[in-house]
């Protein structure tokens, strides 16, 4: 069965070729923009555009699991103000997504201690977990203060 005959260079993408399970570590989004002389959190929200473009294909094209690594407890030593938009990023981008990542039937699960995040994100980490806790398709793990 062909998933998507878009796929660019060489041959449509066929279920049968889809790997079960892809992991990405979200890493290198403040060097990016640094290295095109933007800010750190300007490199953060292009990265918030790229991982959602791969949530969207990945549920499209059949992946049955992606798993995002998306802030370590090494993360905790970055620059204070990076870390306070970190946080506030995350519970923003949960708000604005949960609700297409639903309609696709993206079951949401988030890997990781609760300690140290601050309330809000917790509660909408809970919220969104319970809302897509009975979806059937793409299983989404989001690994946060892991």
């Amino acid at each position: 069965m062909v998933v998507n005959s878009n796929s660019g260079p060489g041959s449509p993408l066929e279920e049968t070729k889809m790997p079960n399970h892809v992991a990405i570590i979200m890493d290198g989004n403040g060097r990016w923009a640094t290295q095109r002389g933007l800010s750190r959190i300007e490199g953060h929200q292009e990265g918030e555009k790229a991982i959602t473009d791969v949530v969207r294909a990945s549920s499209e094209w059949g992946i049955k699991a992606l798993t995002l690594f998306a802030f370590s407890t090494e993360n905790w030593k970055r620059p204070a103000n990076e870390v306070a938009f970190l946080m506030s990023f995350n519970l923003n981008l949960l708000r604005k997504r949960v609700g297409e990542f639903h309609d696709r039937n993206i079951k949401i699960r988030f890997l990781g201690r609760r300690e140290g995040i601050p309330r809000p994100l917790v509660d909408q980490i809970n919220k969104d977990q319970e809302k897509t806790r009975k979806n059937d398709g793409m299983k989404l793990n989001v690994a946060f203060n892991y």
